[in-house]
């Protein structure tokens, strides 16, 4: 955050290194604050013009004052946390987007020749685990998670959805915890690629009906067999899927994999984990 300190003895403010040198310090002050409610309510329009709400809708419906934006858009005052963030949640824009417009003066002078980017909300829906069981991949509707990403141009029309990654599975690729973000095969129309990441469903051998969510590295090998690999250093999770020998065991062949039924589900096409 830009902070303006004060030089004692001078009415000058150091912003960044940069020296202004101030008749009126007070006035200066309000300029800058003014300024950063001028980025904030850039912020807010552009939402407002991208869901076509007006600035009473969005207010009833974030549950705040419904004069709360028009009083930071012609008087300039300060918003509390709390609405912004009720705001934030409306529009579909994390809540440091507008927060952070209306705290930080050197962002709002720097960004407010900029055009604002779009932001576009994902939904953590479930969670992939190997060797855990689950009944469905998806959670219930009121669990989901939102987490905020900007568009992907290479699939601009197919719907995205997050899970959360959990064990170490996948560790050496996706720490537990991590965030992958994944599109349906069959929203993309296409198989995956060899060196592409999907999440798969598993059924396994033990006679359950429930369906094990888990995400692996798919390869086509150059004796042209079909594999799903995962990517962890934990010695329990180092045996491949291969494909080809679940489907001998259809035609009565013995197979050592545990899985019975596999589908390939989705392809990972981006993640997120804290550092």
């Amino acid at each position: 955050m830009s902070v303006i300190h004060h030089v004692p003895g001078c009415d000058t403010f150091i912003a960044y290194g940069t020296i202004l040198i101030a008749h009126d310090k007070n006035k200066i002050l309000r300029q800058n604050y003014r300024m950063s409610y001028d980025l904030l309510m850039r912020r807010i329009k552009e939402r407002l013009d991208a869901l076509g709400m007006s600035e009473r809708k969005a207010c009833l419906t974030a549950g705040v004052g419904i004069n709360t934006i028009r009083h930071i858009r012609v008087r300039g005052h300060a918003p509390k946390p709390e609405n912004l963030h009720k705001l934030a949640t409306t529009l579909g824009v994390p809540p440091s987007y507008f927060l952070e417009a209306a705290v930080d003066q050197a962002e709002a002078k720097e960004n407010s020749l900029k055009p604002v980017a779009n932001i576009e909300t994902i939904y953590v829906k479930g969670f992939v685990q190997a060797g855990h069981m689950q009944e469905a991949i998806e959670w219930p509707a009121s669990d989901w998670m939102p987490v905020y990403a900007p568009p992907d141009i290479r699939y601009p029309s197919i719907p995205r959805f997050g899970l959360q990654v959990r064990g170490d599975s996948m560790n050496r690729v996706y720490p537990d915890g991590s965030i992958v973000v994944a599109v349906k095969l069959d929203d993309l129309g296409r198989l995956p690629r060899t060196g592409e990441r999907v999440v798969v469903l598993c059924r396994s051998k033990s006679g359950s009906n429930e369906m094990e969510a888990t995400v692996k590295k798919y390869q086509i090998d150059q004796s042209g067999r079909h594999i799903l690999w995962p990517e962890s250093d934990d010695p329990l999770y180092q045996s491949p899927i291969i494909l080809d020998d679940l489907a001998k065991e259809h035609e009565g062949q013995s197979n050592d994999s545990a899985c019975e039924d596999v589908c390939i589900y989705a392809l990972i096409v981006g993640s997120y984990r804290t550092e």
